[in-house]
């Protein structure tokens, strides 16, 4: 197999910040962690939304990101052009294999790929990923989305589409060999026709549906067929990104755990869709953020840290309600609402890598 190389920005950046990943690991070192359960420690996924592979969405995104104060949230693979214009061009082999490689060395276990139908050019990255013939340990598992919305000549062949994936040994599995499957904003029909159609290939996947409010999620969301509930982001109108954290594990996590529901719970890396308020894209123009005063801060890499150790830690104390032992972060590349681990551009040309470090501080601890 193929060893996945990382360009030498990269690799620079991962010198000089070394010292950080040490610092990090000092802070959070705990004996107890893991503890009562390192044979088998929670997964942990991050979402992707791959608008960074070219193609109109890219152009609005370009446009978002184009201003000079928005430039540290720029994936490292980004070219400035001038004050007002960067270039963002994701969409071949090489960038999504030191992706992968970025992702494993980090620890993370898997990808959440949100859902696009094939033909889509959101869909590039999942393609680009399903090719690579890296030989990481990154997984991936699915966010059904837009890919429910097909017309219904196209309808068989998504199910068909997503059949295939669920059988494919990258697959993300829980609970001794399912499927691991979120569901956000999407067609409950649809997704009954899906489950059908999977039932009959004798799979069964755990279905996770994406919402706001756990407990209410759960009780609607149950009938329909869904095993758990969980979030996709968390969007709360607060200043700092320490009360967005407050917010994600008292109202998420907490909720989950007094009503004894299945969960799998958020981890926010932040949220501030200041690009967007700018300037406007396309399928979001009626959103109420573009009325909001202010966003959280962007958050600092030990803080990040912090909330994915404690969260690690809610899985392990609420066994009976994070039974899939998973956790999922927002996100890995969200970068004009506010959200990323991705390594991103900086002027000196070497990347910044310093969430992705911090992520490792936690999970470098867990057993291979």
């Amino acid at each position: 197999m193929k060893r996945c190389v990382v360009n030498k920005r990269s690799e620079s950046a991962r010198g000089i910040l070394s010292l950080t990943a040490l610092v990090l690991v000092a802070v959070l070192s705990t004996p107890e962690i893991y503890s009562q359960t390192k044979h088998l420690p929670p997964i942990v996924g991050a979402i992707r939304w791959d608008a960074w592979s070219g193609g109109a969405v890219t152009a609005q995104v370009e446009r978002t990101l184009g201003p000079d104060r928005y430039r540290d949230r720029l994936p490292w693979f980004a070219t400035v052009v001038d004050e007002k214009t960067v270039k963002i061009e994701g969409g071949n082999q090489k960038t999504m294999d030191e992706e992968i490689r970025f992702a494993s060395e980090a620890g993370l276990d898997y990808w959440a790929f949100v859902m696009y139908p094939e033909r889509d050019t959101m869909s590039k990255g999942l393609q680009l990923y399903l090719e690579s013939k890296c030989d990481e340990s990154v997984k991936f598992c699915v966010i059904l989305h837009n890919n429910l919305g097909v017309p219904n000549e196209n309808w068989q062949h998504e199910r068909e589409r997503l059949v295939k994936m669920f059988r494919d040994p990258r697959y993300q599995k829980v609970l001794d060999g399912r499927p691991l499957v979120y569901l956000f904003h999407s067609g409950i029909e649809r997704f009954r026709e899906l489950r059908e159609t999977v039932a009959k290939e004798e799979i069964n996947p755990y279905y996770v549906y994406m919402g706001w409010n756990p407990p209410e999620d759960y009780k609607a969301q149950k009938q329909n067929g869904f095993d758990a509930v969980s979030a996709y982001a968390d969007g709360a109108h607060v200043k700092t990104f320490a009360e967005l954290v407050q917010n994600v594990e008292q109202q998420g996590w907490q909720r989950a755990a007094e009503a004894r529901i299945r969960y799998i719970p958020l981890v926010t890396t932040g949220w501030d869709k200041s690009p967007r308020k700018e300037n406007p894209v396309s399928w979001e123009l009626d959103h109420d953020y573009h009325m909001q005063p202010f966003f959280p801060t962007q958050a600092k890499p030990e803080e990040i840290a912090l909330h994915l150790q404690r969260a690690m830690e809610f899985v392990e104390t609420h066994s009976d309600v994070c039974e899939a032992k998973a956790v999922i972060i927002y996100a890995w590349n969200e970068h004009d609402e506010g959200g990323w681990l991705v390594p991103t551009w900086q002027k000196d040309g070497r990347s910044n890598n310093r969430r992705l470090e911090a992520v490792r501080s936690v999970l470098n601890r867990k057993p291979k």
